[in-house]
């Protein structure tokens, strides 16, 4: 057990240095959860407010004196700024007495140590106390000068300044006082080890060779998704430095490069200048059955530690979906009591779940957290910074519009990388940088990385980047047909080294492999393993590959291989925009599978019980169709225990739901259903110059897709409300706990039942919807027959706002039903979007005129309200 030797420190200053006696606080609290801990040191603060109890029957620093003579303090830290303070009975101030007995407890021992500080403030010459406050000034000066000869004071020009140089001091201190043998050697070790992960960070956030301009503090939320009310997402919010006081077991949900490695980094080199043990371990990294020994090791080798003085494990690259990862939780959990942190990507990329891995039970519970997106002023500190750096002339506010207004076309993620993505292209292309898609992006990011590499001497020329391009699109065809993403640095070079010699190509295949990780498209693991550290790499040059390479193509085609890899589509069909055989492909598969859904589920086509439901519903319609829906799906091929949920005499409560979930999304096709409208909708998005024809055939059969969906949640709906979620594989639906926070059962599936159109819309509009796509979307709004589609579209031209949205918005809510449900949910979308943070005050004034119409509409019963009508139901209705 380690002894801690306890050292006091008496802060002495008048009534105006309150913020400086906080600070002494924070600094001292840090020091011994760092250096204090090493060197065995720990400092404790004496202060008249908080340790000294009030008496009567003597005057305060009497009082005080008794205290501070009987605490025997070992450090006095004196402060100063304006203020002198009140005289006492033997100086002219209490700062200056408390002074005097520590200079004259000196004398008599080398304790205390005196640290005195000067600062000051602004003086307002409008004060009415201007007087005192400038006769207080002179006798601080006084003061100043007068103990100058006693030896050394400190000056300070801020708090911030102030912090700096107490912990300076108060560091100093601590090294000094220690009993610890080898005092230095363990404070080397502790720098060694900071150094180190301060290095793990930085790499972190190298894009593209480039380290982000600038740190960005990562929103954390409790919630997924960012609240209309700004006030309310800083309640949501959770600061960095709690997870770090009082780490509990968490899941941090976040799609990739989102940055959860950097946050990871972050956290274990905060956790580790709190004191504090937070062990990083990358699953990439590791097996289901090493990763307990693994942790010993990294314990042991970088931090001489033994596994109970780990305070938090940090699981990072965490795919749910992988083989052997569920596996791995458990062992962890079984092996190590401490709080475990995981940081899991969302998105799957490469990995398929087993049978096995379902079957695996973790007891512990984790709470859920979410990595959100940059709002726009964290955008802004990465562009004022990265201009800086490279020097860019043009406007900031004009390269902000620019990044946001690109990261909005592009369907990108606010996130640090992809900005700097952005950026690096714009500085390349210059002022006529114009947002395409996203393969554009990537060949522009790749020029750049290839003109700004030094060429070493002992070569003569740069590899042309098309070559490059080309047997990395080899290579990548070699990952997918083996389905391993990982490989080593000699498998690579040889692999093509032989295809350049069979293709008669001549590259430098050293010279390219480094030119790929000094820039981090290659990142290597802990078992020397390189892999592609973004996932769209690997999609960009198959993408490439199967452009050049019509066997691959077809290969690509014929397996079906895009339902795995759903962007690869997404890059190809972006390399021209007018990939005619991706849309024929991607229309006939999604047609079968389709055929294939109805054919297993065979319900009716049409089932849409919102034509029925009112503005306010009706309890007694929605049974009605609800009897009608048991009546469709008794009558189903889904599963019994569906059935049964519908048939309650039947219904078996014990069976698990989510085992009746995993079947039916499994069984019934509607994992391949989901992985198809995504690799379809993005290639519809990047297609503008196929025939028109062909694009409308695709949009038809994706919305008849979306309608699978709609009525495979409607069916959902009791084991919805019921259990909170249902999931298997990337499919998931899960109900948010706020907004469903109903006892009511059947009020509770009323309130889902209304909520399926606007989380069909949410599932699916990223992978859509450009602004490019407006008017395809709006026709195809105008021409459906099925309302439910229809009211989706609409929901989606409300959210996105594409050109003329609001005309075609116009004409739906006139062409609505008074009384309807798509009227009032048209209306609560409307007003969503108005109270939202982030929208145009142009978009404001159209989204207030059509949501007064809707309520003028409902209100007054007029099918197409006048202005006046508009007007008064703005001034009236609330």
């Amino acid at each position: 057990m380690v002894t801690r030797n306890f050292y006091k420190c008496f802060i002495s200053s008048p009534g105006d240095c309150s913020s400086e006696r906080s600070t002494c606080l924070k600094v001292i609290n840090d020091l011994n959860n760092t250096i204090g801990k090493i060197l065995d040191v720990n400092l404790e603060t004496f202060m008249w407010e908080s340790d000294v109890l009030p008496d009567m029957g003597r005057n305060g620093q009497e009082i005080i004196d008794d205290y501070i003579q009987q605490s025997e303090y070992d450090v006095f830290i004196g402060i100063m700024k304006n203020r002198f303070g009140h005289p006492t009975k033997r100086a002219g101030s209490g700062t200056e007495h408390e002074f005097n007995d520590a200079l004259q407890r000196k004398k008599d021992s080398k304790l205390p140590k005196i640290l005195f500080f000067f600062g000051k403030d602004e003086i307002d010459i409008d004060d009415p106390d201007i007087t005192n406050i400038i006769a207080q000034r002179q006798k601080v000066k006084e003061f100043k000068s007068k103990i100058g000869g006693n030896g050394l004071y400190i000056d300070f020009t801020d708090i911030s300044r102030f912090e700096v140089l107490l912990e300076e001091k108060l560091t100093l201190f601590i090294k000094e006082i220690t009993q610890v043998v080898d005092s230095k050697k363990k404070l080397q070790e502790n720098d060694v080890i900071l150094g180190k992960l301060k290095s793990d960070l930085e790499n972190s956030l190298k894009v593209y060779n480039e380290i982000s301009p600038v740190w960005i503090e990562p929103i954390i939320s409790s919630k997924q998704e960012i609240p209309n009310n700004p006030t309310k997402n800083q309640e949501n919010r959770i600061p960095i430095k709690d997870i770090i006081r009082k780490p509990i077991n968490l899941i941090i949900k976040a799609p990739s490069e989102f940055g959860l490695t950097s946050l990871a980094h972050h956290l274990k080199l905060e956790a580790w200048k709190e004191g504090k043990l937070f062990l990083y371990i990358d699953a990439k990294s590791t097996k289901k059955h090493k990763i307990v020994k693994d942790i010993i090791q990294v314990a042991k080798s970088s931090y001489d530690k033994e596994v109970n003085e780990i305070d938090c494990i940090i699981l990072d690259s965490v795919y749910l979906e992988e083989n052997g990862v569920m596996a791995m939780i458990k062992n962890l959990c079984d092996n190590y009591t401490c709080p475990i942190i995981i940081l899991n990507t969302t998105d799957n990329k490469f990995f398929t779940k087993s049978t096995e891995d379902e079957k695996v039970e973790i007891r512990r519970h984790f709470d859920q957290y979410y990595l959100l997106p940059l709002p726009k002023n964290e955008i802004r500190k990465i562009v004022v910074s990265y201009s800086k750096t490279k020097q860019f002339y043009e406007d900031c506010d004009d390269i902000l519009t620019k990044i946001t207004s690109d990261l909005e076309s592009l369907n990108m993620h606010r996130t640090p990388k992809n900005c700097i993505s952005i950026l690096r292209a714009a500085s390349k292309i210059g002022s006529e940088h114009n947002a395409i898609n996203r393969t554009k992006l990537l060949e522009t990011i790749l020029s750049s990385i290839f003109d700004d590499y030094e060429i070493p001497t002992y070569y003569d020329k740069k590899p042309d980047q098309k070559d490059c391009s080309f047997i990395i699109g080899y290579f990548c065809e070699k990952l997918v047909n083996n389905n391993r993403f990982e490989f080593t640095e000699s498998y690579f070079k040889d692999e093509l080294s032989a295809f350049c010699k069979i293709s008669l190509i001549d590259v430098n295949i050293n010279y390219l492999f480094n030119i790929l990780v000094d820039n981090s498209v290659l990142c290597k693991n802990n078992e020397m393993l390189f892999y592609f550290k973004s996932s769209y790499w690997v999609f960009y040059f198959i993408a490439q590959r199967m452009n050049l390479n019509k066997e691959f193509l077809e290969f690509v085609y014929s397996n079906k291989k895009y339902i795995d890899y759903p962007e690869i589509m997404e890059f190809y069909t972006g390399i021209d925009r007018n990939k005619y055989d991706a849309l024929e492909v991607l229309n006939k598969d999604i047609i079968e599978t389709l055929q294939a859904v109805r054919t297993k589920v065979n319900l009716p086509e049409r089932i849409n019980p919102y034509v029925h439901i009112s503005w306010n519903p009706d309890m007694e319609v929605i049974k009605k169709e609800q009897t009608k829906i048991s009546e469709n799906v008794i009558s189903s091929g889904l599963p019994d225990e569906i059935k049964d949920k519908y048939d309650d005499k039947h219904y078996n409560q014990i069976r698990p739901y989510h085992q009746v979930i995993n079947s039916v999304i499994r069984d019934y096709s509607f994992q391949v259903l989901m992985q198809q409208i995504s690799a379809s909708s993005t290639a519809l998005r990047n297609s503008d110059f196929v025939e028109i024809s062909k694009r409308k055939e695709l949009l038809d059969s994706l919305f008849e897709a979306w309608n699978e969906f709609n009525k495979l949640l409607i069916i959902l709906i009791p084991l919805l409300a019921e259990k909170g979620n249902v999931a298997f594989d990337g499919t998931a639906f899960y109900l948010d706990e706020d907004d469903f926070d109903i006892p009511d059962i059947e009020q509770k599936k009323l309130a889902v039942l209304l909520a399926v159109p606007t989380n069909i819309v949410k599932f699916f509009k990223k992978d859509l919807f450009s602004l490019k796509m407006g008017p395809l979307l709006i026709e195809k709004a105008k021409t459906t027959g099925n309302s439910l589609i229809k009211h989706e579209i609409m929901l989606m031209l409300v959210a996105e706002r594409p050109k003329d949205w609001n005309l075609t918005i116009d004409q739906y809510i006139i062409s609505l039903d008074k009384n309807s449900f798509y009227l009032s949910d048209i209306l609560r979308v409307l007003q969503y979007n108005k109270a939202f943070q982030n929208t145009e005050v142009e978009d404001l004034r159209k989204i207030d005129f059509l949501l007064n119409k809707c309520l003028a509409k409902h209100v007054y019963k007029k099918d197409n309200p006048d202005m006046g009508l508009i007007n008064r139901a703005r001034k009236e209705i609330k």
